[in-house]
């Protein structure tokens, strides 16, 4: 019978050392979840377009705003239309057949 109830007694110990662990990883994703939150929060503060044109102003930038009608809009990719191959001879171009090669492949 002793064996039974010092077996007991290291299951409980076992289940309220996983239960604290667990509630320490509740703890440190609810701090993760504030985290980013924060983050977010900061992010969207820096890009503020009147938040950011008064930093601007304030660091005396040389960018200026461009009106409107001179922006041209470009649609999103999405898949309609071709991809622009790479330009011959640039690295990731496929390699340009040579003369010499193919006068070997001919035999000549």
């Amino acid at each position: 019978m002793s064996a039974a109830g010092v077996f007991h007694a290291y299951l409980k110990n076992r289940q309220i050392k996983v239960a604290r662990e667990l509630q320490g990883v509740e703890d440190r994703i609810s701090q993760y979840k504030l985290d980013i939150t924060t983050l977010e929060i900061r992010l969207d503060d820096q890009l503020n377009p009147i938040l950011l044109n008064d930093r601007l102003i304030e660091m005396s930038s040389d960018l200026r705003g461009i009106p409107p009608g001179m922006v041209e809009e470009v649609p999103a990719f999405r898949g309609e239309f071709p991809v622009a191959s790479p330009l011959p001879g640039s690295r990731d171009s496929p390699p340009l057949p040579s003369t010499s090669l193919s006068t070997v492949a001919s035999g000549s």
